[in-house]
């Protein structure tokens, strides 16, 4: 078993036993004494995770996509009972000497399926075999800053087929032309989704996660995006999108990011 390997069953196994089981026992275990949590909806430390599994007992979370990259391993799925309405979105956690030390997350409300038909989870599960994740995290990662961050939307045109693209945001149908149109009405009218920059990637098989900041209409936001490559080439995407707490210093000392 690889290294990679080891650290994606690592945390699966975890995560499940933490958040569906609801065994806390797990942080004692899997869990570094010193463990770092960015995530918004808990307070820092291993604390912060033992009283929100405590205070939740009808949590249980839905895996759908496993990644492993390195000493990241990130999880796309579905939360049930922590608010009244489930929550979709991505999991990251940081892996080191055999224990789970970070951990990141990006989740929102579960919404109906998009206008081509599509949700927040469904599509392609399995990272595969054969793919050059080196190559598709430098692909991705240009795309990105040129499309995104520079805010040159032809390149949707560029790094896709220019025709195809598969889009699981709510907000969006499929198709090229149906995403820039999206992009370029909400910037007209002050809403535009502005890139600073990309803080990890997670690039495992045919799907690279991109964790990034940046601000709509002004306020600062976070965005966890998953991107899939076929053919050496853009083709399918999924994404969670939230604001940024103003205050989090109480909370979280490290930071959100």
């Amino acid at each position: 078993m690889t290294d990679i390997q080891t650290k994606r069953d690592l945390v699966a196994r975890a995560h499940h036993e933490l958040f569906t089981l609801r065994d806390t026992s797990v942080l004692n275990r899997h869990f570094a004494p010193d463990f770092i949590e960015h995530s918004p909806l808990v307070a820092d430390g291993l604390q912060g995770l033992r009283e929100l599994v405590e205070n939740s007992p009808n949590l249980k979370h839905e895996p759908v996509r496993v990644l492993a990259d390195g000493d990241l391993v990130a999880i796309h799925g579905r939360f049930t009972g922590l608010e009244e309405q489930p929550l979709v979105g991505f999991d990251i956690y940081r892996v080191h000497d055999g224990k789970i030390a970070e951990h990141w997350d990006g989740l929102v409300p579960e919404a109906a399926p998009n206008a081509s038909g599509r949700t927040q989870l469904d599509g392609p599960t399995e990272p595969g075999e054969g793919h050059d994740v080196d190559r598709n995290r430098h692909y991705i990662t240009e795309y990105f800053t040129q499309t995104l961050i520079e805010g040159d939307y032809t390149g949707f045109h560029r790094y896709t087929d220019g025709q195809s693209f598969l889009q699981h945001s709510p907000d969006i149908a499929d198709g090229i032309e149906e995403v820039i149109a999206f992009l370029e009405k909400i910037r007209a009218e002050g809403n535009g989704l502005e890139y600073d920059r990309i803080h990890r990637t997670v690039s495992d098989g045919q799907f690279v996660l991109t964790h990034s900041e940046g601000r709509i209409g002004g306020a600062r936001h976070a965005y966890f995006e998953l991107w899939r490559v076929e053919n050496g080439r853009l083709a399918e995407m999924w994404d969670a999108i939230l604001p940024v707490p103003e205050d989090n210093e109480a909370l979280h000392p490290h930071g959100i990011f």
